[in-house]
């Protein structure tokens, strides 16, 4: 009895020195400082500048495109923010836009989709804006044109995703526009959505959904198995509002970045859930936010924020 007592206190002492080497290995690898780098946009239809932009993605060569959503255009920039090009104007023909809600980059780099809620379709265009093909939602074994799909990801194998925030499904598609399948359904079960809307997927392929209304982000990979969640309602650390759109991860650094649009702030995890720190508040001035939407990383690890109320994109960047 005694040599059991003993091997039993010397596992436990072995486990809590191993949790506790675990939590001081994930601590001096915390980045709790971001600060601002600088903008770029700011409110007017020149080249350049923005309207109530919505979203916006990064490729692997560091270039910025964004949904300029109140002139109906996409514009393209360089790493630094500097005006690239632009496409699109009011209408419903191809390459012509009408409520732009979101954009996704493909893997590659050579392509670039965008999603309409007015004219209910996403759109394939070249990385410098010619236009490819375009597809809408009948026949997706939902509402057809009234589906509301809010944002577009596109996984290593060039699937294309849509979360549908009002029937509570992920969309999933080929490069073609071909439907293949829908995925979830209402409820708070691993796998259930209540208004889904951001999206995005790691190198392993496992998407990373913020599942709005439960409050939490939901991670599930290839096969849609529950990998991991973790989130609650309220104003505490690591909690949400009832709206947090937009997500990103920053691989290398194994953080993943959520914009809570209604707390005004960019709320940073671990890629296990763990909370780390948040930056931002309600405001006009460098590093404030009004109603942010989107958020992406570029190869740098700097993080880009679109700041849909002041028309304008943020840039931020590790104090360490």
């Amino acid at each position: 009895m005694y040599r059991i007592t003993i091997s039993c206190l010397f596992s436990l002492v072995f486990f809590f020195n191993l949790t506790l080497t675990l939590e001081d290995a994930l601590a001096e690898n915390d980045v709790t400082d971001y600060q601002f780098l600088k903008m770029f946009g700011g409110k007017g239809s020149e080249n350049g500048q923005l309207v109530a932009p919505h979203s916006l993605d990064i490729d692997k060569e560091g270039n910025v495109y964004v949904t300029d959503t109140g002139n109906n255009r996409i514009q393209k920039y360089d790493s630094d923010g500097n005006f690239v090009l632009k496409w699109g104007e009011k209408g419903s023909n191809d390459g012509q836009f009408i409520k732009l809600h979101d954009i996704a980059v493909d893997p590659s780099g050579k392509y670039v989709y965008t999603l309409e809620l007015k004219n209910h379709r996403v759109q394939k265009f070249t990385s410098d804006g010619n236009f490819v093909l375009k597809w809408g939602f009948e026949d997706t074994g939902g509402k057809g044109a009234d589906r509301t799909p809010h944002q577009i990801s596109i996984d290593s194998f060039g699937f294309v995703y849509l979360t549908d925030k009002n029937s509570h499904q992920i969309i999933k598609f080929d490069e073609k526009g071909e439907f293949i399948k829908v995925l979830g359904t209402r409820g708070a079960e691993a796998g259930q959505f209540y208004r889904p809307h951001g999206i995005v997927f790691d190198s392993n392929n496992n998407m990373f959904i913020t599942d709005m209304r439960n409050s939490r982000v939901q991670v599930l990979d290839q096969d849609f198995n529950l990998v991991t969640q973790w989130g609650s309602y309220g104003n505490g650390s690591g909690q949400f509002s009832l709206t947090f759109p937009g997500i990103d991860i920053d691989e290398k650094a194994g953080l993943v970045f959520v914009v809570d649009k209604l707390s005004t702030n960019v709320k940073i995890f671990h890629q296990t859930g763990k909370f780390i720190s948040q930056f931002g508040s309600k405001g006009t001035g460098e590093g404030q936010f009004k109603r942010p939407e989107d958020i992406a990383i570029d190869p740098q690890g700097r993080i880009f924020v679109c700041d849909t109320g002041n028309s304008r994109i943020q840039i931020f960047s590790k104090t360490n």
